[in-house]
């Protein structure tokens, strides 16, 4: 679903880690490619990471008009996401089903490196002018081949209310760059206002903060590079993603510690504060609150701050599709996946209701509303895709030593060079994957 899979946000229990299994859960997962390996080239299995009542009906309804279309038959097998997600080693080198949900990025190339994925570049031989160039990037492996097709995203970016910034006579179009951005915050605070909103006490929230102040002061590759292990938590170029955090800390809530995300949310919902930095599907909430408030809500994308790489990255995880290696029928698997990609089978998605944003770039987009569309706007000024921090590292490292080592460094700034170094000595300590 998103970032630390929001249905378990405030759970520890969202953390894979990929040398513990439950194999139980392994065992339902594996279950259905047995199924279809009885019927034939005309039968597969797809495998649905979640059980939750919105997604089924969506993937259900993609699965039916896969199947009117192409005459094939689709045994469907849902797991809950944290048991899919935390068996998913195990799944895979068993008896999967021929194709599955899954995410982009470090996520996906993990296991593709493994030879658990079937390389998919023949389906984007035939399905990629559907698709910007960063998504394919983000649905590319180490070794240049596809494994990957993507299906629905959000972006995260600078949210705010559209009437506040017109109260305090601000162009959201005119805060393009740093300079602009500490402009606006000053005029923020100047109203009393909380000028960034912030929270941190699940540890993951200031993740995508240091993401995106990573990527903008340093640039996309070093940012993949950094979260892979190529690149050093002790480097100055890491060092200073501080030094421009340091500088909004003025402008945060007190209590970032004691707020998780929905916490900062209130503080912009009640107008407390002017802008948040977070994932858009939060915009939810605010219609759950009223239509005003949600058509009052707006987003733009995290200012330049090093003009070498402009805006040209954004934090927007995408969900979507692989075929599984070990399947029973690897062929009906691509076929479904390409089918999930086309335009016409986002649009079945779609049909069913429920909310989603689609990847495919020729989507009739007239039924969005204008907030969906401000995101379209955002992504489609991004060159780079990036997944959020706990999907492009090692899931052992991103929630257990980053997650906390954030949250030590809001505590005390001033000991962000001890940090870096504990941060690269615990990744020089992990066990190989």
């Amino acid at each position: 679903m998103g970032d630390m899979d929001r249905s378990v946000l405030t759970s520890q229990g969202f953390r894979p880690n990929r040398r513990q299994f439950l194999i139980g859960a392994a065992g339902v997962l594996g279950a259905g490619a047995l199924m279809s390996s009885c019927g034939g080239s005309s039968s597969l299995s797809f495998g649905a990471r979640t059980v939750d009542d919105g997604p089924t009906r969506q993937l259900k309804g993609l699965i039916s008009a896969y199947e009117a279309a192409s005459g094939n038959t689709v045994v469907y097998n849902a797991t809950e996401s944290n048991a899919f997600q935390n068996n998913l080693s195990q799944y895979l080198q068993g008896t999967p089903d021929d194709c599955f949900q899954w995410m982009a990025g470090y996520r996906m190339q993990f296991f593709a490196e493994q030879g658990l994925l079937t390389d998919i570049s023949d389906v984007w031989d035939e399905i990629g002018d559907q698709f910007n160039d960063s998504y394919k990037i983000a649905s590319t492996g180490l070794d240049g081949k596809q494994y990957f097709v993507p299906q629905s995203w959000y972006p995260w970016g600078l949210h705010f209310r559209k009437s506040m910034l017109a109260e305090l006579g601000i162009d959201p179009d005119g805060i393009y760059n740093w300079d602009d951005f500490m402009g606006m915050l000053d005029g923020m605070k100047s109203k009393g206002l909380i000028g960034f909103a912030a929270g941190d006490k699940g540890g993951w929230e200031a993740m995508g903060t240091f993401d995106i102040l990573n990527a903008r002061i340093n640039g996309y590759q070093y940012h993949v590079d950094l979260m892979a292990g190529r690149e050093q938590w002790t480097d100055a170029r890491t060092r200073e993603v501080f030094t421009y955090w340091e500088q909004l800390v003025p402008y945060m809530n007190d209590n970032v510690l004691d707020l998780e995300w929905d916490g900062a949310m209130q503080l912009l919902l009640q107008r407390k504060a002017g802008a948040m930095l977070m994932g858009s599907w939060f915009g939810g909430n605010f219609l759950e609150q009223s239509q005003e408030d949600y058509d009052d809500l707006w987003i733009i994308p995290f200012p330049e701050i090093n003009p070498e790489h402009a805006r040209d990255t954004i934090d927007a995880p995408i969900d979507g599709f692989c075929v599984a290696a070990n399947g029973e029928n690897s062929d009906g698997g691509k076929d479904l996946i390409k089918f999930a990609g086309s335009k016409e089978g986002m649009q079945a998605m779609l049909d069913t209701g429920e909310p989603m944003t689609s990847a495919n770039k020729n989507q009739d987009t007239s039924s969005y509303d204008a907030f969906q569309k401000q995101q379209l706007a955002v992504m489609e000024e991004a060159k780079y895709i990036t997944q959020f921090l706990d999907r492009d590292t090692r899931p052992d490292f991103a929630g257990p030593v980053v997650g906390p080592a954030i949250q030590q460094w809001f505590r005390d700034p001033s000991s962000v060079d001890g940090i870096l170094e504990s941060l690269q000595e615990q990744w020089d300590a992990l066990p190989p994957l």
